[in-house]
């Protein structure tokens, strides 16, 4: 619209210069030409010249019957505007409705003080939410930075309790070496090893004397068994029989000196 007016305005600007520049009208040159011998008086009519006779002034002549060539500019104003509106007013009666409608309506005026409250409101709001957002990210940067933190320092911490629990099983072997009387050293591998096969002898030893002495007090629990066998039989004996049999007394007395032998034997 606006490059419409624009052309409308070169257009009349530049006709009104060509008209300017114009040369007069045919019909005009051949009444200026014309002699006053012939009685005939030219006279400017409209947009274009008559002849009158002076015999017959009611009846105007034509001069020139051919009509004037329209110019390309003309053409293009009517093309470009062919109802023949005069924007630059029509602009000036919309500007001025426009102004009326607007700044003169007080009722615009509140409208546009809202609007503009509502618009501050908004923007504070973004503003806000975009800084706490902010704090958001930055609170959640710090506490990565612990979080690592602390995982290095337990991963330090770990291999600082792996070296001392290494350097004291060292300081413990070196005492156990003092206290056993064996020097430490690189001889000192035969020795260690000469050491633990007599270790585990000792140990094969010990379980052998722990057998034994199993199977000696199981031995023994036989013999109590026997012994009280033989000392209820020999209670039980005189009262069945009545009297004492020399036979039977005799193997009682065998047996007791067998037992007695055994544990002669096993002492």
């Amino acid at each position: 619209m606006m490059a419409r007016s624009i052309l409308i305005a070169a257009v009349i600007i530049c006709e009104s210069a060509v008209a300017q520049n114009a040369p007069p009208p045919k019909a005009e040159r051949k009444a200026a030409q014309a002699t006053p011998e012939s009685g005939v008086h030219h006279v400017r009519s409209g947009s274009g010249v008559v002849a009158v006779d002076p015999k017959q002034p009611y009846r105007p002549i034509p001069a020139n019957r051919v009509q004037a060539r329209e110019t390309i500019f003309e053409f293009y104003r009517k093309v470009l505007n062919p109802r023949q509106i005069k924007w630059g007013d029509q602009i000036d009666r919309r500007l001025a409705v426009l102004a009326e409608q607007s700044v003169g309506n007080p009722y615009f005026r509140l409208c546009a003080l809202q609007m503009a409250f509502i618009l501050v409101l908004l923007l504070t709001c973004w503003l806000w939410w975009d800084k706490m957002h902010q704090i958001k990210w930055l609170a959640a940067e710090c506490l990565t930075d612990a979080i690592n933190a602390k995982r290095i320092a337990d991963h330090k911490a770990l291999e600082a309790i792996g070296r001392y629990n290494r350097h004291i099983e060292m300081c413990n072997r070196v005492i156990e070496n003092q206290q056993s009387g064996i020097a430490t050293g690189d001889g000192s591998g035969d020795l260690q090893a000469e050491l633990r096969k007599a270790e585990t002898q000792l140990a094969a030893e010990r379980a052998k004397v722990i057998s034994l002495e199993a199977e000696i007090k199981n031995r023994d629990d036989i013999q109590k068994k026997l012994d009280a066998r033989l000392e209820q039989l020999e209670k039980a004996m005189p009262e069945r029989q009545g009297g004492a049999n020399a036979e039977l007394v005799a193997r009682l007395q065998r047996a007791e000196a067998e037992l007695s032998n055994r544990k002669t034997h096993r002492s």
